[in-house]
């Protein structure tokens, strides 16, 4: 069975559209016969999932994400999309910051990048060079 990886892309800061393009050629470099891969953008309390008909991505037509467990209800086909994994790529806030790392330790989902601690330190310079 194929692992199901988020690609968490968007984010707070002003390098939101960014993030959206580093997520696009995120997903054109994965290995699709290995991956299912779906793009989830954040930005501030607004997760949406972009759902992928097999040739592109509808960015008109997204589905909220449940924050409670990061998954996503299809109405169309009445099933539960789970992930296992999120490739984090948000630049800036909450992706730099150790802010979802946080939230994706508490749900115990693994992820890609450094950990809590290590992303607050280092997202504040005066802190970091401390």
């Amino acid at each position: 069975m194929k692992k199901k990886i988020a690609i968490v892309a968007g984010g707070d800061s002003s390098e939101y559209e960014v993030s959206l393009r580093s997520a696009k050629g995120i997903w054109s470099f994965m290995n699709h016969d290995r991956y299912d891969t779906s793009i989830i953008v954040i930005r501030g309390t607004d997760w949406q999932y972009v759902p992928y008909d097999g040739e592109q991505y509808d960015w008109e037509h997204t589905l909220p994400v449940d924050r409670q467990d990061f998954s996503v209800s299809d109405p169309a086909t009445s099933r539960r999309l789970t992930f296992d994994f999120a490739y984090i790529i948000i630049h800036g806030t909450p992706g730099e910051n150790g802010i979802l790392q946080g939230y994706f330790d508490m749900i115990r989902m693994p992820y890609s990048c450094c950990g809590v601690l290590a992303a607050a330190l280092t997202c504040s310079k005066f802190t970091c060079n401390r």
